[in-house]
């Protein structure tokens, strides 16, 4: 038996963007991390291409945003449910980013690897996790070398078809791809006129039905296009079929009568529309996140975005556990919090691709029915906070009787400080600890919510703008992923 010393707090299986980001937030949280990946290098392929406005805010907390959004970036200030037009304007909502951010997800774990290895942790590519067993005290990993690696707790990153999740019998229902679209990274010498930087066309049939739909934009920082086309014919071909070039000029010429002068493709897939998630987040020392902990279709682009903020949530939990300043049942909370929300987005992506790949004329008449509908701001914005995840909440513990604030997400807020001058809230969350807001003004009493596990950084100030729900509180405790604690 490994002694003491051998014994790593977390290992982090999986090097994609979310467990990265896990481990950084797990290091810099107090943890001793290893971070074990497959594959021996990144993949050269473009598997996510946007980051949503709550992924901004969590770059933003760490200081490691301007990293991502530089010129290999481009801001959209909207964003897209199932392929349909109007757009969803993201300029109205709370945040001090309203827009997404199309950037390459190779970008995105470049930065987040870089600031990885300021911290001393280096990615441990060519090692494939092969067998897992647990005991009392940690989680013991057999990896396809040969090598032993154990654990105090380990957490699968290690997407949809997850080692780690199969090793440890969790159970991951849901259903498979019934239908299929063609993904494709080309260079178009003569690309639609809609296009432009993003566009998206519907082609509709003589009969009322659709013959099928094609969006596509521009790649920033390779001057290339991405674009998903589907036809009914398409649409058929299971996603374990290999996508040929032909095919994909095929079904262009079957859209818009031209192949749009498509060439030079570096990466053809299939794409299709699961809807699976784990029945736990957690078992034991076994943790899961991202892919590994549930799998959708692509549309509305939340995939990356959800497995970077349920790594946020579970990276300060976890980091306070293996500190020895909170007990295992908060890891608890990291399943009742983030597993409704992967529920939530597998329904949406799920109604997204019913319309999506319902080529009949009673499925025409929906998406109708539906961007009228989009045309409303009520629905509009309820939508534009569900696909950017800005709207998503944590319920309080049961049976609590908590303030309707403890859960709600707190933006970027301008705060004025005792004395003079002001901050801005990620000001003080760069480090992944708790925040302390005290308002102190003449004849207000200061009074502290519950103690929160570990350090705890106090801001005598409050926000400059008045905010609903905040005017009879006097502190308010924001946690290291910034959702309210408490209120006093």
């Amino acid at each position: 038996m490994p002694s003491e010393q051998d014994i790593v707090d977390v290992a982090v299986v999986g090097a994609g963007p979310v467990g990265l980001w896990l481990a950084r937030e797990l290091t810099v949280g107090g943890a001793s991390v290893r971070v074990l990946e497959r594959d021996t290098e990144r993949s050269p392929y473009i598997r996510a291409f946007g980051l949503q406005a709550r992924s901004l805010e969590i770059l933003d907390m760490r200081g490691l945003l301007d990293r991502v959004a530089g010129e290999r970036s481009r801001k959209l200030p909207v964003a897209n449910v199932a392929g349909l037009l109007p757009w969803l304007q993201l300029a109205g909502l709370d945040t001090t980013h309203p827009y997404g951010l199309s950037v390459r997800q190779n970008v995105v774990e470049e930065v987040i690897e870089e600031a990885l290895g300021d911290l001393g942790v280096t990615v441990e590519r060519g090692n494939a996790v092969v067998g897992l067993t647990t005991q009392p005290d940690r989680v013991r990993l057999k990896l396809e070398n040969g090598e032993s690696v154990s654990a105090r707790y380990v957490v699968g990153c290690d997407g949809a078809h997850s080692a780690v999740r199969k090793l440890a019998d969790i159970d991951f229902p849901g259903s498979s791809t019934t239908a299929t679209y063609i993904l494709a990274d080309v260079t178009l010498a003569e690309p639609p006129f809609w296009m432009g930087q993003l566009g998206i066309r519907h082609f509709p049939a003589p009969d009322g039905s659709r013959l099928g739909w094609f969006m596509g934009g521009i790649v920033p920082d390779t001057g290339r296009h991405r674009i998903m086309v589907c036809d009914r014919e398409s649409s058929r071909v299971t996603k374990e079929e290999p996508v040929s070039f032909e095919e994909l000029r095929e079904v262009l010429l079957r859209l818009t009568g031209t192949d749009c002068g498509a060439h030079s493709p570096t990466w053809l897939s299939r794409v299709g529309n699961p809807a699976r998630v784990a029945a736990r987040y957690r078992t034991g020392r076994v943790l899961l996140a991202g892919d590994a902990a549930h799998v959708h279709s692509p549309f509305g682009g939340q995939g990356l975005n959800t497995g970077l903020q349920d790594a946020t949530n579970l990276g300060w939990k976890l980091a306070a556990v293996v500190r020895g300043d909170a007990g295992e049942e908060i890891l608890e909370t990291y399943h009742d919090e983030r597993h409704p929300v992967g529920e939530a987005v597998i329904a949406n992506t799920l109604a997204q691709t019913t319309m999506v790949f319902d080529f009949t004329p009673g499925g025409q008449h929906l998406r109708d029915l539906f961007s009228r509908l989009l045309e409303f701001p009520q629905v509009n914005q309820y939508l534009a906070g569900q696909i950017t995840a800005l709207d998503y909440a944590y319920p309080p513990p049961s049976g609590s009787d908590a303030h309707p604030l403890v859960g709600t997400r707190v933006p970027d807020l301008a705060l004025k400080l005792d004395g003079g001058g002001t901050s801005r809230l990620f000001d003080h969350l760069k480090d992944a600890a708790h925040v302390l807001l005290v308002r102190t003004e003449a004849g207000a009493a200061s009074s502290v919510p519950a103690a929160a596990p570990g350090a705890v950084h106090v801001v005598h100030g409050w926000p400059v703008e008045e905010r609903e729900g905040w005017e009879d509180i006097r502190s308010v405790l924001i946690r290291p992923d910034g959702h309210v604690a408490g209120v006093g």
